[in-house]
């Protein structure tokens, strides 16, 4: 995805959907890191396997109780997970399925964060529905927050990208977009007439689409990495990290309710007035 670079900082996506922690602590960092692995002529790819490593030795630390510590090593994967994409971007090595490694990623280091947890506590339930929510809440914020940049841009590539069946990774992608159409069916087709129709959105119902759509995605920012790994460390200072997958399953999914009721409003409200 195309981002944003100014002359002394990080590669953004466009400041106005930025989480305030990734604006000011994440991106600033990988960006650093990012110039780093660009002398050292690191692939992005690379960046994101260092990335899960750090973050699965993050998720052991925390399973032999040292939590703290543990959380540390997964904030540094973060770190790197921003990095990876401004890497991309800075060397020129971009890819379509680089979201989607990207993605995969931190299903694999959250997966392992849950899976430890539960074995620690024994909570295994508790630990199945934090999960399957873990996912369903990446998959929402992960996708409003591409059609916001595919919509202002007018690229929609990144968004649908051409479908190879024989790829591995086009199957993938199918896959990662498939169980989003449910719960984002109304802005799915209003993206989708924008293509079939050619329609380019004048200043006008630009700055209207925009608007609609900031009023609320500094709320589904809160469904991203961030606010769980600032669950987890919270819980880690204060050494009762049993609790987690509750703050998951009861405190996040509330939020995430009310995002989508809330969407679902601005998505008809935008297919009506665009």
């Amino acid at each position: 995805m195309e981002q944003a670079e100014n002359k002394k900082g990080p590669f953004i996506k466009d400041p106005l959907i930025e989480d305030w922690l990734d604006l000011n602590f994440y991106h600033p960092l990988g960006y650093k890191f990012a110039i780093l692995f660009n002398k050292l002529d690191f692939s992005p790819n690379l960046v994101s396997f260092i990335s899960m490593i750090f973050g699965l030795i993050g998720a052991f630390m925390v399973y032999y109780s040292m939590p703290v510590l543990g959380v540390l090593f997964i904030v540094f994967a973060g770190i790197l997970d921003s990095s990876d994409g401004q890497l991309a971007r800075m060397s020129g090595k971009t890819s379509v399925y680089g979201r989607i490694i990207d993605g995969l990623v931190g299903y694999v280091i959250f997966g392992s964060v849950y899976i430890l947890i539960g074995l620690k506590y024994k909570s295994f339930i508790a630990m199945i529905l934090a999960g399957v929510s873990n996912g369903i809440h990446s998959s929402v914020y992960d996708f409003y927050r591409t059609a916001y940049l595919a919509v202002t841009r007018n690229r929609f590539l990144d968004f649908f990208p051409p479908q190879d069946k024989k790829n591995l990774f086009s199957k993938i992608y199918s896959f990662y977009m498939s169980y989003q159409t449910s719960i984002c069916k109304y802005h799915i087709s209003f993206i989708k007439k924008l293509i079939t129709e050619g329609k380019v959105l004048n200043d006008e119902k630009l700055n209207f689409y925009k608007k609609k759509m900031i009023s609320n995605i500094q709320y589904i920012n809160i469904l991203g990495d961030n606010w769980k790994i600032n669950g987890l460390l919270f819980l880690a200072v204060i050494n009762r990290l049993d609790l987690f997958f509750y703050y998951i399953i009861f405190i996040i999914n509330l939020v995430f309710v009310l995002v989508v009721l809330r969407q679902k409003k601005i998505d008809l409200t935008i297919s009506e007035a665009v």
